[in-house]
């Protein structure tokens, strides 16, 4: 299959609501007509790149309270009053990850192990795990060994507890890993790869930095566990992440743009229905970083400096006339933008992160992890490494060598916060439920009290003021699947975020 072929199938997956409707891996394997394994690749990344690149970005970035429903609409309402029911997120983003990705996915996995094809065998094993975390991140508990087993997978799978999940997924890694990479006449996916273009030392760095992150996630659960694996990485000098792991493969044409520029710009008439949050906006304003600020966020269209909105305060008297919030500041978003799955930015956080945590190299080198984690997220807005380093010398100054550990986590994960907004958002909304940064404000972000960059709860919430923790069930599977577990309430905790208020 050539590239623009490949390009082709890969834009007509984006658009569909679910990719097993183009993969059917039921095929005769001495068929000329069988798909293979290079032309079921793009696929599972594309899928994967359509839930991160959309709903679940919005869903992270109003959790993260980098933006939050705009006045005179009320699409995302649910989302920013964290009433999430088993509709909320169903077919187009649990459905869409086991029948399209993972599913695509594990077809990769099985053939190339079969044909001994070790690079597919690793990214097939790698993207599965990154799926398989997102997932266990949000409901806590997934269907798993059982979810695709078979042509068809079992009708009604098990489910299993994150913690066991994790455990796994780092055997998996590690096995992948174990295979000859170096042998002879290996396929190298080139073009059907979305993320690296074939380049497999990525992927080795990526597979070493989701298993950093698994490890890290665990920090407060447990403890010994994130710690031994850690160490274990950095004495066998594992090699991280350096570069973006993102889906490039976007063009400004119908059915090709990017997720969410073709749900927020396309289809509502080009005026998104989200704005700037003033939990983020106090942030940056408050340490006059304003070049990310316009990088991050227009102007509101009504003109005027940047203002933002208390977050889920969409109801304000006065605000509704505001219609589609055009006085207020939205998200930059374009045609083309990639999607990114891990930003290079994120690798040097945890890597920053796990250092001062665990002591496995020195404060110096997680100084110049933290400032590179900067200095990243500066390069992707394209401003300047002179800008970046008058904050991170500045600012953003990580604190001397000698301070409290826990007092440099904490302006690490902050700098994640910051850096990840309008990207990985919801790679910041589970870091801020493990680590609890930034903090969170007892008074409203519109109070003289108010501490900038600090967390207040949405202002219509319906969860008595408690914060969100996790997504419910989809009916799909309520209804569907009996092993179900019970519906547990959006603010109900999951097993790795333990660390006390």
């Amino acid at each position: 299959m050539g590239l623009k072929k490949v390009i082709f199938v890969i834009f007509i997956m984006i658009s569909l609501p679910s990719c097993k409707k183009w993969l059917d891996v039921n095929h005769d394997p001495n068929s000329p007509e069988t798909v293979g394994i290079a032309d079921v690749l793009p696929s599972g990344i594309s899928s994967i790149s359509y839930v991160m690149g959309g709903k679940y970005q919005i869903l992270g970035a109003i959790w993260s309270e980098h933006w939050t429903q705009s006045p005179g609409a009320s699409q995302y309402s649910g989302i920013d009053d964290y009433n999430i029911n088993s509709s909320s997120f169903d077919n187009n983003q649990f459905g869409e990850l086991y029948a399209g990705a993972l599913k695509a996915f594990e077809f990769v996995k099985t053939e190339s192990e079969k044909q001994q094809e070790w690079n597919y065998y690793l990214i097939s094993n790698v993207m599965q795990a990154y799926i398989f975390q997102i997932l266990a991140d949000l409901y806590d508990q997934i269907p798993f060994s059982e979810a695709l087993l078979g042509d068809n997978g079992i009708m009604s799978p098990h489910y299993e507890n994150g913690q066991d999940i994790y455990d796994s997924l780092i055997v998996r890694i590690d096995n992948a890993l174990s295979k000859n990479l170096d042998k002879n006449n290996l396929k190298n996916p080139e073009e059907r790869d979305l993320i690296f273009n074939g380049d497999m030392d990525q992927w080795i760095k990526f597979a070493n930095t989701v298993k950093l992150k698994l490890y890290l996630r665990q920090s407060e659960a447990r403890p010994d566990i994130a710690k031994a694996g850690i160490q274990k990485l950095y004495t066998e000098k594992a090699e991280f992440l350096t570069t973006d792991a993102m889906m490039l493969a976007f063009q400004d044409i119908t059915g090709r743009r990017n997720p969410l520029y073709e749900t927020e710009i396309i289809f509502s008439g080009g005026n998104p229905n989200l704005i700037l949050s003033r939990t983020l906006h106090s942030f940056l304003q408050s340490n006059s970083d304003f070049d990310r600020l316009d990088r991050m966020f227009n102007t509101p269209a009504n003109g005027g400096s940047h203002k933002s909105l208390e977050q889920g305060n969409y109801h304000a008297p006065g605000e509704a006339a505001s219609i589609n919030g055009s006085s207020y500041s939205k998200p930059v978003m374009r045609a083309t933008n990639p999607v990114y799955l891990m930003s290079s930015s994120e690798s040097y956080f945890l890597q920053a992160e796990a250092i001062i945590r665990y002591n496995v190299d020195s404060y110096d080198k997680a100084k110049l992890l933290y400032e590179n984690g900067i200095k990243a997220s500066y390069e992707r807005l394209l401003l300047t490494d002179e800008k970046a380093a008058t904050f991170y010398n500045g600012a953003y100054k990580l604190p001397s060598n000698g301070s409290p550990a826990e007092i440099i986590i904490k302006s690490i994960i902050v700098q994640k916060w910051v850096a990840l907004a309008g990207i990985q958002s919801l790679e910041t909304f589970f870091e801020r439920n493990r680590t609890h940064y930034p903090e969170t404000s007892s008074v409203s972000a519109d109070n003289a009290d108010y501490k900038p960059g600090t967390f207040t709860v949405s202002v219509n919430n319906v969860t008595s003021g408690r914060f969100p923790k996790r997504l419910v069930f989809p009916e799909s599977e309520i209804s569907g699947n009996p092993n179900t577990p019970p519906i547990q309430p959006v603010w109900k905790a999951i097993w790795w975020d333990t660390k006390p208020d």
